[in-house]
Order: structure tokens, then sequence, then C-alpha cells
């Protein structure tokens, strides 16, 4: 169950076999084409996976006299491949131990949520209905504005969603979002340590840009009322939208040429990324300073094309954790007949799993990653550690992702941020003032 990355957005929905959640029927029919690729391998438990394999759709105008056909989409995402090669590698792995869950074969089915709501909700929609003939479903995604649309659609049914990528503050919640955990520190955590690296460098003009979602709206936010305390100062803040026509990456690079800052914080994703680094090239904009968000510190993808231009990002990435055994099911299944934490001392059904049960012992697993202890706030939060990520060019031209740094949020605000300021490469190779 090597590599297992912390940030593995994971969201378990638990249901029964053939059976409707929604209208608890024998036999449920799916209404429309459910389409057929997906992976599947059965299980007692089925965890399901939503996975951005393909983003940025290929628009079309809908012409009103025959079906739709189906939606295209412009890029496929390596990283998300790896993630799902993961999930599904750390699964065979549990089943091959037998440490853990030893009465118990986990399996998965996963789909491609396309980094689109509505895709995303139509496929967790089918992965919580279930196959024919398996036992209980369990599933995962990405985006926080994926996350909130789930837990919105899903959430009456008490089914647990823990993700491994959505970040967004505002899913600390958890009056609003009960059901929700996620391996991915919220962005509070971010934010200060963004906050504190700009002002180690001595950055306190700084620009400030982020798509048009709930996650870089709560982002920028915070970091403004956070960057007060270390008298680091906002040039400007530009949101732009998701899917960037020209009129808008135009907009953009109108703020950022106007601005005399060179350093700029983005809270974007990869595809975004795409867009605005294919105009700073046509411009021939060059000596920006780029400090990513999580969610593109480490999108090895930009690389390729745009990697004279990114050469010196610096970001935080959370860091990768070797072995993160998928606790709560252990410890569900060591639980001892009338010493249940359940009504009447009982104890839950393996075969039979609620969701709500499952939720009971997530939100109290303990474990260890790397020599770390691992457990969640009262907000379904991680602790935050951080590696801040260094964006180096080999002498073949090939990327380097190098550690030069650390964040860690249970030490004391002064000793929080360590940085080794000698191995940092630099845009033009010295620190941008």
């Amino acid at each position: 169950m090597a590599m297992l990355a912390a940030k593995l957005l994971m969201f378990l929905f638990l249901s029964q076999g053939q059976h409707c959640l929604a209208a608890g029927l024998d036999n449920c029919i799916f209404l429309g084409e459910e389409g057929k690729n997906s992976l599947y391998e059965e299980g007692d438990v089925v965890i399901g996976g939503l996975f951005p394999l393909h983003y940025s759709p290929v628009s079309s105008l809908p012409k009103y006299k025959t079906k739709p056909t189906p939606i295209t989409y412009k890029y496929f995402s390596s990283r998300a491949l790896r993630w799902m090669l993961t999930m599904t590698f750390a699964i065979k792995e549990i089943n091959h131990r037998s440490d853990l869950l030893p009465h118990l074969k986990l399996g998965f089915h996963i789909r491609d949520s396309c980094d689109d709501i509505p895709v995303s909700l139509s496929a967790a929609l089918l992965l919580v209905n279930g196959q024919p003939d398996v036992g209980t479903r369990a599933e995962r995604d990405a985006a926080s504005g994926v996350s909130m649309a789930l837990l919105k659609t899903l959430g009456s049914f008490h089914i647990p969603l823990v993700s491994y990528f959505a970040s967004c503050s505002c899913l600390s919640n958890q009056k609003e979002f009960p059901t929700f955990m996620r391996t991915m520190p919220s962005d509070a955590f971010q934010i200060r340590a963004l906050a504190r690296l700009v002002s180690y460098f001595g950055w306190t003009w700084v620009g400030i840009i982020g798509v048009e979602s709930d996650y870089a709206r709560f982002a920028i936010q915070l970091f403004l009322k956070e960057s007060v305390k270390y008298g680091v100062c906002a040039s400007y803040t530009h949101f732009y939208p998701v899917g960037l026509s020209q009129q808008a990456l135009d907009e953009l690079l109108d703020v950022i040429q106007m601005s005399s800052s060179k350093v700029i914080i983005n809270f974007s994703n990869e595809s975004e990324m795409q867009g605005i680094m294919r105009e700073v090239r046509y411009r021939n904009i060059t000596s920006l300073q780029w400090i990513a968000s999580e969610s593109w510190a480490t999108a090895k993808s930009l690389w390729e094309k745009f990697g004279d231009l990114l050469t010196g990002t610096l970001g935080f990435a959370i860091r990768r954790a070797d072995v993160i055994p998928a606790h709560a099911l252990e410890d569900m299944s060591n639980c001892k007949i009338g010493q249940g934490p359940f009504l009447n001392r009982t104890c839950a059904d393996l075969k039979n799993v609620k969701p709500w049960q499952l939720i009971h012992y997530m939100k109290r697993a303990h474990f260890s990653a790397l020599g770390e202890k691992v457990h969640f706030d009262e907000n379904g939060d991680p602790i935050a550690y951080y590696d801040l990520m260094n964006w180096q060019r080999r002498p073949d031209g090939s990327l380097h992702l190098v550690i030069v740094g650390f964040y860690d949020a249970s030490t004391p605000d002064g000793r929080s941020l360590v940085i080794n300021e000698s191995v940092i490469q630099w845009p033009v190779g010295k620190q941008l003032k």
C-alpha cells in the first residue's frame, strides 16, 4: 500500500447492493445512458472513486434537433491517473495483508468526474446505487466545488465523504457538512503558510489571482486577512472564470502587466494555469515569481510547455505518506459482541455496514504515516504539514521538484516555517525583490 498520497481524495459511499438509497426500492431503473467507461473489481465493501482524468470541455452549441453528442475534453490528467492507480494499488495491497481486514475483501468502482460538477453528480449517483449482486459500497473525487455539490446532494443519506483534494476552509463547517472529512488540510493552514512565506522573503507587494470558485474566494479572503499581520499588501486581487475566454485572459494579463509587482500568488488548478501560461508566453512576459497554491504546486504537466516560464516557482504541497491503511474498517472489524458503540452495545455488521456507523469510526481513527501521527480534529480536518516545493530545471531541461523547506502547523508560529535558501533555484538566477 506504499505511496498512498495523503492528499488522495476519497469519499466513501455505502449502499445496499441493488437498493436505491432515496426510495428504498428493491429494483432501480437508470433513466438515460449509464456509460460503460468505468473500472470495477468486486468486493464485500466496494470503494467508489471519482477522479478528474479528463478536463476542460470542448465547447459546442446545442442544435436542439438531435440528441447532444457526448462531451469531449481537451486534456488528460496524468496526475489524476496516478491518484487512481494509487487507490487501486492500495486496495489490492490491503487485500493481500493478513493484519488488516482479514475477513473482508475490498473492491473498487472508479469513474471519470471530468472535473465537472454535473458529471460528478451523475457518476456519484451511479456508484451509490451499486452494481448487481455486490455488497456494501463506498467512493472518491477532487475539487472543493465538486465536494460541496456531492455533500449537498448525498448528505441527507449520512454518506461519509473523505476528500484528498478539497481544501476550502468552508468545508470545515461541521454543522453544514457533518459527514465530511479529508486527508487534505483546510486552506486556513495553507494561507498561514503562504503569508509566512512571502513575509520571509520580504515580498510585501504581491499580486493575488484566483479562479472564480468557492475555493479561491475563501482562500484569497483569508490571505488578505492573514497577510496584514506580516506587513504584506496586495498590489491587486483578480478573479477569472473557469474555462478562460480570450477576453478574460486579456483582462487578467492587463492587470498583471500594469502592476509593479513581480510576485504572483495564484489560487487555481492546472487547467486554468495552462491557459494563463499560454498568454504569458504570447505576451513575452518574463521574470515573474509564481507562488503556487497547493492545487497546482506539483502539477508536472505544466512543465513540458512552460518550464522556462515556471522555473523558480515556489508552492506548498501536502507531505506524501508511504502507508495509510483504507483504519475505520479495521477498528469496526475488531468490535467485540456486547461491547459495541451502538444501541444496546451492538457492533456493525461488516457485510451490511450503514453509513452512519462508518462515520462513527472514521472520526475516531488514529494512525501513523511516515512516522507522524495522523488524526482528525473536531472539524474533520487533519493537522497540516506541508513541504515547500521549488520548481528547478535539470541540465537536460526536465523538471526537478525539490523540497526546500516545510511548514508544520502543530509547532509555535515562530518555528512553524523552515526554509533552506541555499538550495532554491530562482526564476532569474536570484531572488526577486
